[in-house]
């Protein structure tokens, strides 16, 4: 373990000692001591005790900035006035029925009248499962067993989502036709078998690779920002590539816009000017409650009506809740063409704050994303794949965990992997909080970086 590592976190839990008490006794009972891998980090995550608009506030007493907004989901930060008031009239009318409501219908309509590739949708519990139902109707549609994604690419927690997530050079082969890794020992592999993987923003070899498996090939899937590799955005060539190419061999395209549909009005889609055939949603459409929804072309989605000779099963007890629909239609009501432009803007200020830092420190780092989405790097070479990020964040080992603390030390939220988004409750002021904290983080770790990474400096 590296000294400067070891400060740090000595530092951080000299700042949270209720949490680290509580972690103790969250790791009787959950492996780890969370129940969720994405939001766990060593030494342990802070406990939070409530929240309100752009804060949150943890169990030691500290107030903090939430630039993670658990994951992108929360697009007017914690405890929305209109989202409470809409959860609390619902939910005494009832939180769950095996019926439709109007709520459902009027959520369905808006994001229908916002997103150019849907013409029918479907609700479902999370994005995971509207990538998945999305595959499934493809399969249905096409006869066709073999799924392409992008490599890096996270579609939700199940196997084929997560071929090649995290594509380590020794194991993802050549390039040009990719090696399916699989992220964990738990994957069968059929399932491997059953996943071509395609680069990431590399126009020419996406062509080829769908001409290649054009015969075997159910759907093409890409998010068309690359979140879990550090929210890479696509090339317009390459989506227009990938659509192109879907076309002339008869595959649907699907667009995971799940973190994405708070891009544009609504989507990259929308942004780009390339409507997929199936797009998977969730996040910011269930107003902070658990959410999905799969919408596409008519012809496609008929494959779930029950009158087909043999529709496809989805069911999912809380598909459509009226609690999630109520807080969705509230939140997504809210969220108006002058409130996309304002978090874009201030998107904008975060990176660009972001990148000053990293100058002005002699760092060798950087801040890249799209619209309110961001994500820091410690390199200055262009990332463009799903290689590139990896190799980057494997060379920085522990300095981007040190960043990630001395954030928090200093009051500013983000994922582990120096993710960071913008909701409409936050100001420009908020944003400079943030861009001071990681200056003065980077600053604290100049002279162990230096001793201990002095290639990440100039």
């Amino acid at each position: 373990m590296s000294d400067m590592y070891e400060r740090i976190c000595r530092e951080y839990e000299a700042f949270s000692p209720r949490s680290g008490k509580a972690a103790v006794a969250a790791r009787d009972v959950f492996p780890g001591g969370d129940t969720r891998s994405s939001a766990h980090f060593a030494p342990y995550p802070l406990f939070i005790e409530k929240a309100a608009g752009a804060y949150l506030h943890d169990i030691d007493g500290h107030q903090l900035v939430d630039f993670m907004n658990n994951f992108t989901s929360l697009i007017h930060g914690h405890a929305q006035p209109d989202v409470v008031l809409a959860v609390n009239e619902q939910m005494a009318r009832g939180s769950a029925y095996a019926a439709p409501t109007d709520s459902q219908v009027l959520l369905a309509q808006l994001l229908r009248d916002h997103v150019p590739g849907i013409e029918q949708l479907r609700f479902c519990s999370s994005g995971s499962e509207a990538t998945l139902m999305a595959i499934r109707c493809a399969r249905a549609a096409t006869r066709r067993q073999k799924i392409m994604k992008m490599e890096g690419g996270y579609h939700g927690s199940y196997e084929m989502a997560e071929v090649s997530l995290a594509p380590m050079a020794e194991l993802a082969g050549d390039i040009a036709s990719p090696t399916p890794v699989p992220i964990d020992d738990s994957f069968p592999s059929s399932v491997l078998a059953d996943t071509i993987v395609c680069p990431y923003n590399e126009p020419d070899l996406a062509r080829r690779l769908i001409a290649h498996h054009a015969h075997e090939l159910a759907a093409v899937i890409v998010e068309p920002v690359l979140g879990s590799m550090g929210m890479v955005p696509a090339t317009r060539e390459f989506l227009a590539t990938l659509r192109e190419a879907t076309e002339s061999h008869d595959i649907p395209l699907i667009f995971d816009e799940v973190i994405t549909l708070r891009l544009g009005d609504l989507g990259a889609q929308q942004l780009h000017g390339i409507t997929p055939d199936l797009t998977a949603m969730g996040k910011i459409i269930g107003g902070g409650l658990p959410i999905g929804a799969i919408g596409g072309k008519r012809e496609l989605m008929r494959r779930f009506h029950p009158d087909q000779p043999r529709p496809v099963m989805h069911a999912s007890t809380f598909s459509g809740n009226p609690i999630s629909m109520a807080a969705g239609l509230a939140a997504m009501q809210r969220f108006d063409q002058q409130k996309r432009t304002t978090i874009d803007g201030l998107g904008e200020r975060l990176r660009n704050g972001f990148n000053k830092a990293f100058q002005d420190t002699g760092i060798r780092g950087q801040a890249i994303g799209m619209g309110s989405l961001c994500n820091i790097h410690l390199t200055d070479e262009y990332i463009s794949n799903a290689r590139v990020s990896l190799a980057a964040s494997r060379r920085a080992g522990r300095a981007l965990r040190c960043i990630h603390l001395g954030m928090l030390m200093r009051g500013v939220v983000s994922a582990a992997r120096l993710m960071y988004c913008v909701s409409t409750v936050m100001t420009a002021a908020d944003i400079d909080v943030a861009v001071s904290a990681l200056k003065d983080t980077l600053l604290d770790l100049r002279d162990d970086l230096r001793r201990e990474k002095p290639t990440l400096l100039y």
